[in-house]
């Protein structure tokens, strides 16, 4: 599995097919009991800008996507009948929401679709021509955009699209989701858990059909509950609002943003462009893990250290600040399809006045950071950026598009081994930016970025000089482990880290 534009994917041409809810199924939906209780937060929020986007005749753009390649025959109707064993087995999959009370105002109201009413059938699209100046690859990008653009939207079931290519070396699938269903975790898990029950079903052909069911995945709906109560129950001064707050009003009452002017004015946006770069390749991941190890941190902690290096180095700054997302997939939730994450603050010193730090000088305070992090993100960001609105310390014009970074081992999800995940691309809706967030992502051969970019000749320009200098840090770091390794000529590890400190030392002068 990789990360990247969708653009990026490549099929061989064949008959394009989608799978779409039966009559039966789209009835259903339509009188769908009320279900009671709020949507999750992020939820909430992804719902509120969709009612206002809707009601300004705005584009919506906020689905994200995965796409794959299988070998074999091709078989719709079983296809059809695993994505219904999928959905029925995730709640999340099974709702939609009445958003026209958010216009005054008001909260969305969730429909859940009863799971023994949902079911799919295979529609033929018609074939694909080949018109002047439109190769293949163009039509299947400009199709996969209108089919999500038009599917996948919180307001009407089912708010997801499952095609397929068919052609002679097997098929490949397609799948998109609002994102107020579905995260980047359940974009990496959902194609290989298809194939798992597609597989099941081709196995069950022509044999007695009843079988179990898989077992019901933890309920995002209970998720969400959970989520209200806990922020509810979370006092202003507990130390997980302490945190946020002395972040913040460290950083003068303000979100982070990216390292590097984008050339955009305040609340401006541009469309978004998908920019990646490798950061490390196996050998370099490989002295990174030695220098990780060497330094009693984990490799959460050397991404974090190379981010905050890189960025001081550019603002002049002696400490850093940034919000990373962290997934919220307590016990029992670890396989459920929906959006569930929280974001936390990153905040360690990097530099001592003038005197530049080595990536090693910064490593320990990047890793007991992120370990902070994580016990932060234990209360929903929410309940933090209340309190902080409220009393004044966050400044309201940050929260529109504030810089995130994420950073995912892309090595330790379920599917890994499975054809549907290790041929698979996940992308995500290509809509507007104001800001540039990081996704880095780790798989067995390669450490890379993937950037969101303002699609526009100032922002590329930084996203140009910013590419180039946190891929330096992270050679300069690797780098001099093996220079170390060689000056030391068999003098112990010692001598070895006492040599990358002085490498490192230099590299932070770059630029």
């Amino acid at each position: 599995m990789i990360l990247g534009a969708m653009g990026t994917w490549t099929v061989h041409p064949g008959q394009v097919l989608h799978l779409r809810p039966t009559p039966v199924a789209l009835d259903a939906a339509a009188s769908a009991p009320v279900d009671p209780g709020p949507p999750s937060f992020l939820q909430g929020d992804h719902l509120g800008a969709y009612a206002a986007r809707r009601a300004s005749g705005g584009r919506h753009r906020a689905w994200t996507g995965t796409a794959t390649h299988l070998e074999g025959a091709f078989d719709g109707a079983a296809l059809a009948r695993a994505l219904t064993r999928l959905v029925r087995r995730h709640e999340g999959l099974r709702t939609w929401f009445d958003v026209d009370a958010c216009a005054d105002g008001g909260a969305p109201v969730r429909h859940l679709v009863p799971a023994d009413a949902v079911g799919f059938e295979v529609v033929d699209v018609p074939a694909f021509s080949p018109g002047p100046g439109l190769p293949w690859d163009e039509w299947v990008t400009t199709h996969l955009n209108a089919t999500f653009d038009a599917a996948c939207r919180p307001d009407s079931w089912a708010p997801f699209a499952l095609g397929a290519v068919v052609s002679d070396d097997g098929f490949s699938l397609f799948w998109g989701c609002d994102h107020a269903f579905t995260d980047g975790a359940s974009q990496l898990m959902v194609l290989s858990e298809i194939e798992e029950l597609y597989a099941e079903e081709l196995d069950l052909r022509g044999s007695n059909p009843s079988r179990p069911e898989p077992a019901t995945a933890g309920s995002v709906l209970d998720h969400a509950r959970a989520e209200h109560a806990l922020a509810a129950a979370t006092p202003p001064d507990a130390p997980e609002i302490r945190a946020w707050i002395d972040a913040v009003t460290a950083h003068d009452g303000r979100l982070p943003r990216f390292a590097l002017d984008l050339g955009l004015e305040a609340g401006e946006t541009a469309p978004v462009k998908i920019r990646s770069a490798t950061l490390l390749d196996a050998d370099g991941l490989a002295r990174m893990d030695e220098l990780v190890t060497a330094h009693g941190a984990r490799f959460t902690g050397a991404v974090f250290a190379g981010i905050a290096l890189t960025d001081t180095r550019l603002t002049g700054a002696t400490d850093w600040f940034g919000v990373t997302v962290v997934g919220s997939r307590g016990p029992g939730f670890e396989t459920s399809q929906g959006w569930l994450c929280n974001f936390a603050p990153v905040t360690f010193p990097v530099a001592d006045g003038r005197v530049p730090a080595s990536f090693t000088d910064v490593l320990p305070a990047a890793n007991a950071a992120f370990r902070q992090a994580r016990k932060v993100a234990s209360v929903p960001v929410h309940a933090a950026l209340g309190v902080m609105l409220a009393d004044g310390v966050l400044d309201p014009a940050s929260l529109g598009s504030p810089q995130l970074i994420s950073y995912l081992d892309l090595r330790r999800f379920p599917g890994v081994g499975r054809p549907a995940y290790d041929n698979g691309l996940h992308f995500t809706g290509e809509g507007r930016t104001g800001n540039a967030s990081l996704w880095v992502n780790r798989d067995h051969e390669r450490l890379y970025l993937v950037m969101q970019t303002p699609d526009t000749p100032a922002a590329q320009a930084a996203a140009d000089r910013y590419i180039a200098e946190l891929t330096a840090t992270f050679e300069a770091a690797v780098g001099s482990l093996v220079t170390a390794a060689g000056a030391a000529g068999g003098a112990g590890a010692a001598g070895g880290v006492r040599h990358e400190h002085l490498e490192a030392t230099g590299a932070g002068r770059l630029g």
